[in-house]
């Protein structure tokens, strides 16, 4: 099987490209899917000519079976268009921190992503239960996205409502949230923050919170990235006196054999612990192989692939991964999790029930002017 796979670049992550491609080889290797590998780098992810010219390279010249781009929607609807004329599948791969796209459903189009809105809603439903007053905290970058809107909506639709807003610098080095604080220290009753941000972004928000004087009390819901199990490894020690809690795709310590497999083959493929992007390629790669075991049917039409998963279910590390048919959007438990001092976070609960709140993503309506960023989530 030929595969293209257009890969971006990131300064907040610098190994996203590469943990998520060596978590498609390290996959397709350990069970011996013959495969022929065509990559190109796509930076950010916001000159979509220039996306097309590589997706054109991979489909026209190296007649890839199956092309995957990883990149968010606005960069993809000229490729759909292309593989559309060619019936070849496009992968299309992001962290799912955007709503579904104009042109989304598309018949050509698979979209792989890490649900990162569907966690939000969750988390923003289930920090409504528990306080009914609360401070936003996100920074210019990590606040430019849909996730932003589907925790502090689902937030606010379920009684909770929002005293303060904080929007930071994206940049560590111009990272002050004095004025958060004072807030804090001025409104006592508030004690609840709704928190997006990824990275050493995230690490800077949590490490100046640990020091402040306003950390009795409080606690904190945040984004899927917020918690992202390798922010102490990658960026220092954290000790929090609080708890940080919130949705996410996935953590290293599920307990079930697909995870223990990833975790095993990952570290032996590539010298590293498996992490959030390496999984990402890992559970990319077994949707690939489904695909190969299956090329006898559907001889890589990518209308007749699509029909063929819709009532497939994968025994990923996150668990039943599975395309929701009328969206072509593969969907995946979402897993509770709640840190401890030293940030390290477990799961305290999930739920597999996600595809009824897919639903209410795809029918929420954005009334007003709405803006975002072109660029990829993670890629800037």
């Amino acid at each position: 099987m030929k595969i293209g796979a257009l890969l971006p670049r990131s300064t907040f992550h610098p190994l996203l490209q590469h943990d998520f491609l060596q978590g498609m080889e390290a996959y397709l290797q350990y069970r011996g899917v013959s495969t022929t590998w065509f990559t190109a780098n796509i930076g950010f992810g916001t000159n979509p000519e220039m996306v097309l010219q590589e997706a054109e390279k991979m489909l026209l010249e190296h007649h890839a079976d199956v092309l995957v781009v990883y990149a968010d929607q606005p960069a993809v609807s000229n490729i759909a268009a292309l593989a559309k004329q060619l019936n070849r599948l496009v992968l299309l791969v992001h962290n799912g921190a955007k709503y579904m796209h104009e042109w989304e459903p598309h018949p050509v189009v698979l979209s792989h992503t890490l649900n990162n809105t569907i966690q939000c809603r969750l988390t923003g439903i289930h920090a409504a239960t528990l306080s009914k007053e609360a401070a936003v905290c996100t920074s210019f970058y990590d606040g430019g996205y849909s996730h932003n809107h589907a925790l502090v909506q689902s937030y606010a639709d379920n009684g909770g409502s929002v005293a303060y807003n904080f929007v930071s610098q994206y940049k560590v080095s111009d990272f002050d949230s004095e004025p958060l604080h004072h807030f804090l220290r001025t409104n006592a009753h508030v004690q609840t923050l709704l928190a997006l941000y990824n990275g050493d972004l995230a690490h800077c928000f949590l490490q100046q919170l640990q020091t402040s004087d306003v950390t009795e009390g409080l606690q904190v819901f945040g984004s899927p990235m917020l918690l992202d199990e390798t922010l102490t490894t990658v960026h220092g020690q954290l000790k929090i006196p609080f708890q940080v809690s919130g949705y996410v795709p996935w953590l290293s310590s599920l307990k079930n054999n697909a995870n223990e497999l990833l975790k095993t083959q990952f570290n032996a493929h590539t010298g590293r612990e498996a992490n959030l992007p390496g999984m990402h390629g890992w559970n990319t790669g077994m949707i690939l192989e489904q695909i190969y075991n299956t090329a006898d049917t559907h001889r890589f039409r990518a209308r007749e692939i699509l029909a063929a998963l819709s009532d497939v279910t994968l025994d990923s590390p996150r668990g039943p991964l599975h395309m929701d048919a009328a969206t072509h959007h593969m969907i995946a438990p979402a897993w509770l999790v709640k840190t401890n001092e030293a940030f390290e976070p477990e799961v305290i609960g999930g739920t597999d029930n996600t595809a009824q709140i897919w639903q209410d993503i795809v029918h929420t309506k954005i009334h007003g002017v709405s803006s975002s960023w072109i660029n990829t989530y993670l890629c800037a």
